[in-house]
């Protein structure tokens, strides 16, 4: 069955103004020349992923066709008016991750609390992402076994169709942030979810 996708990136990306739309937070400076802003990076690989939908025949929406920090109520609200229109709507927010000690790295997925269709969704794309990425660590749910992570964010939780909320590692971890800004990582990354995408849709799901 096919899907409607709905993509969403987090947080703000960059102003006319060239002021970043959510510093300081959700952004990182390694060096004077090396700042990485989250909300101008999930931006770009939610173009990049748009752009291989159409190329694929998925069909999906942008939840953020801004720069804009839309916010989480407004995001949710649009989310929810399309899934009572077309009934068969998947969320996926895409986000990097960061940490308090700038350690952490690779990848995870969040999901809303309890046992739900999202769960098997995060499963599909994890399991991708530990085929295509096996030198990157995942990070797995805390319930063995488990591909996803609990999570109470907002658009999880408040939102009424299938969502899943990857975390494309730590942008605050150096060796991670050197990833992030490789256009070969970002193309791989975008693949990964365009096979989860096609195989949720050839499952089902």
């Amino acid at each position: 069955m096919k899907h409607i996708w709905l993509i969403d990136a987090g947080h703000g990306g960059n102003r006319s103004d060239g002021s970043y739309e959510t510093a300081p937070d959700k952004m990182y400076e390694h060096s004077p020349s090396e700042i990485f802003y989250e909300g101008v990076f999930n931006r770009q690989i939610k173009d990049l992923l748009i752009r291989k939908c159409w190329e694929e025949d998925l069909d999906c929406i942008d939840l953020c066709p801004t720069e804009l920090d839309i916010s989480l109520p407004t995001r949710a609200m649009i989310a929810n008016l399309y899934q009572t229109r077309y009934h068969n709507c998947v969320g996926i927010s895409l986000h990097s991750n960061a940490s308090k000690n700038h350690k952490g790295t690779g990848f995870e997925i969040h999901t809303s609390a309890g046992e739900n269709r999202s769960d098997f969704l995060a499963s599909i794309l994890g399991n991708l992402l530990v085929a295509r990425f096996p030198d990157i660590k995942y990070r797995k749910g805390d319930v063995e076994g488990e591909m996803d992570k609990d999570s109470l964010f907002y658009i999880l939780q408040r939102t009424t169709c299938p969502w899943i909320l990857p975390e494309c590692l730590f942008f605050d971890n150096y060796k991670d942030y050197q990833k992030l800004i490789d256009p070969e990582f970002r193309i791989r990354y975008v693949k990964a979810i365009i096979d989860f995408m096609k195989k949720a849709e050839a499952l089902n799901i």
